[in-house]
């Protein structure tokens, strides 16, 4: 008797583009049964390979993986188990309505929970796309900051020297700065006497990527700029927040 068992991809969750989150687990006859980590998979090949890196562990795709899979399996299950017991309970009526009512409860509850972990768990809403259409302008996918893992600082060097870059430019042109901008970039974002589209986008997805290293009074500090940074860019409905939609 062959034995299929080995290792592979379940629970994809915020999916942007041709990217998403999802959890490696080890399975048997392609059941997942222990998840042994999540990775941020930036592409996916045609012949199924994947380009990505180590990402925090993620509980929604974990349970995602578990009733997409398990979710009908469990279904089919209880249905047959239920069926007969009614049977086996001939000639009861009370025993065979308990038994029906049981199993239709059961049954009900994980179809509802398949249904969600197909069409809830792990969905984007229109907002978190056009955030991660911003997110691609300086990371180059439509992936979270806060997904990347270790990444994070080499991206934050990067999100640094552009906004410093962009500062300097700006000030050539006749901007007056009273500060380093590597160190006042929170005010340079949200300073309206400019309008530097990549200045702006750069310090929304460093605030989001510092949110997501950060800890306490800091981190919600961080997650308020992030999202007055978003109010801004919204305001200006640039054309790039719908650049999702054609990845």
């Amino acid at each position: 008797m062959v034995i299929v068992y080995g290792s592979r991809f379940y629970g994809k969750v915020k999916a942007c583009g041709r990217s998403f989150l999802a959890t490696r687990f080890a399975h048997i006859y392609y059941v997942p049964l222990i998840p042994i980590g999540t990775s941020l998979v930036l592409e996916e090949n045609a012949d199924g390979s994947y380009r990505g890196m180590k990402a925090p562990f993620s509980v929604k795709s974990m349970l995602a993986a578990y009733l997409r899979v398990w979710g009908p399996l469990a279904c089919i299950a209880t249905f047959f188990l239920g069926l007969g017991a009614v049977e086996d309970m001939d000639g009861e009526p009370v025993a065979m309505i308990v038994a029906g009512v049981f199993s239709g409860v059961v049954f009900l509850a994980l179809l509802a929970g398949t249904i969600l972990g197909w069409a809830v768990v792990g969905k984007l809403s229109e907002d978190e796309k056009k955030q991660r259409s911003v997110y691609a302008m300086h990371l180059g996918y439509f992936v979270d900051p806060a997904d990347m893992g270790d990444a994070r600082h080499a991206f934050r060097d990067g999100l640094l020297e552009t906004i410093a870059n962009r500062a300097r430019g700006m000030a050539s042109m006749g901007y007056r700065m009273s500060a380093d901008p590597v160190q006042a970039w929170p005010h340079l974002a949200l300073d309206p006497t400019h309008n530097d589209d990549q200045l702006v986008t750069a310090a929304f997805t460093l605030a989001r990527l510092d949110a997501s290293l950060a800890q306490g009074g800091h981190k919600l500090q961080l997650e308020q700029l992030h999202q007055q940074i978003w109010q801004r860019i919204q305001r200006a409905n640039p054309p790039y927040l719908t650049a999702h939609a054609g990845a």
